[in-house]
């Protein structure tokens, strides 16, 4: 309760800040009208000036606190001998990889990718979670080396969840990465996120970087301005007064990330989410389970094919980020673990169609 109220605080500064702007223009444009009378303009001064002073003194207090909380930091550095536990990197051989990709009518992006990422060091299988392609998505993944695995309930969400499910019981699997096969991901990345899992539980793309995303791709000024106002919220959520956050966040919405396979198996229980909103949600239900997450820049590219998720419309990415500002604003743990596992468990339905000679490539 605690967390979601710094939340609540957090948008009611915003909302007043907002408020306390527009009115400026507005009391002046009341005051150069000639036959205006009333008083409003009067009274809207005076609510001008009260959010002015609440503003600032907000920001006094701000100040104040955080020069404590130096003071009581730097004393308490003085006066310990170890400031907490650090996981060291991990040098040695690769873990093994398994990699969910989620597919649905994006068959030859797919089938790139699946060869892509065939072709990395440490990946001991691909899998392909076909969301219903109607497209010969399957075909083409099977014929690149892919395992097909049909999640008939539609959705993004649940296609990411079925792949993670699915990865987690490959024999050998240690880490699991999750990403999307609509061509905006590159497999050369994958060594990014390898040299960080020795040292977090899950690592997380961003794909707010100048430099690495393609001009014309989905992320626009848009999509990512709201990517950083909703991770914002998020490390709000899960506040941590040196760093800022429980985790450096810039971007809720991107697929690719890789996990250990025993932090996943502790969170995909409460994995329940079936749509657009998923990514947030992983990530909201790994910091609630005081999982480790560290971001790291990530190239990505124009897409292949149309969207069919937020970046579809305007108004779809609106839908979407608002599912997920309610939902890290409501979330809580308890509750979700009450909830029933909207996702039944089956046995994994592998599609085994022919692989025509010469078409796998990869060790």
């Amino acid at each position: 309760m605690v967390r979601a109220g710094r939340l609540y605080i957090a948008i009611l500064v915003a909302c007043l800040a907002v408020v306390g702007a527009a009115l400026h223009p507005v009391v002046f444009l009341l005051s150069l009208a000639p036959a205006y009378v009333g008083g409003v303009d009067s009274w809207l001064s005076n609510a001008k000036s009260v959010i002015a002073d609440v503003l600032g003194w907000g920001l006094v207090s701000l100040f104040a606190v955080m020069g404590v909380l130096i003071l009581l930091g730097r004393s308490k550095r003085r006066s310990t001998r170890a400031s907490g536990k650090l996981r060291l990197p991990v040098s040695g051989e690769r873990p093994g990889v398994v990699v969910a990709i989620t597919a649905y009518n994006d068959a030859e992006a797919t089938a790139r990718a699946v060869r892509d990422f065939m072709c990395q060091d440490g990946v001991i299988e691909v899998l392909v979670i076909d969301n219903n392609s109607s497209d010969g998505t399957a075909r083409l993944a099977a014929a690149a080396g892919a395992s097909v695995i049909h999640e008939g309930q539609q959705g993004y969400g649940y296609a990411c969840i079925r792949g993670l499910k699915e990865a987690s019981r490959v024999l050998g699997a240690e880490v699991i990465v999750l990403t999307e096969g609509d061509g905006t991901f590159v497999a050369e990345d994958l060594p990014k996120f390898l040299a960080y899992i020795g040292q977090s539980d899950m690592v997380i793309g961003t794909r707010v970087v100048r430099g690495l995303v393609e001009n014309g791709s989905q992320m626009d000024y848009f999509f990512t301005w709201g990517n950083m106002a909703v991770a914002a919220l998020l490390r709000l959520r899960f506040w941590d007064s040196q760093f800022l956050g429980a985790a450096r966040l810039s971007d809720v919405g991107c697929t690719y990330r890789a996990i250990r396979r025993d932090a996943l198996e502790r969170i995909l229980p409460d994995l329940i989410l079936g749509g657009n909103e998923f990514s947030a949600h992983m990530m909201l239900v790994a910091l609630a389970r005081g999982l480790s997450l560290v971001e790291i820049p990530i190239t990505f590219r124009r897409r292949i094919g149309h969207s069919k998720g937020a970046s579809q419309s305007l108004a779809k990415g609106l839908q979407v980020g608002i599912a997920m500002i309610w939902h890290i604003l409501t979330y809580h743990p308890r509750r979700a673990n009450n909830k029933p596992v909207v996702l039944p468990l089956p046995a994994a339905e592998v599609v085994s169609l022919p692989v025509p000679e010469g078409a796998r490539t990869g060790p």
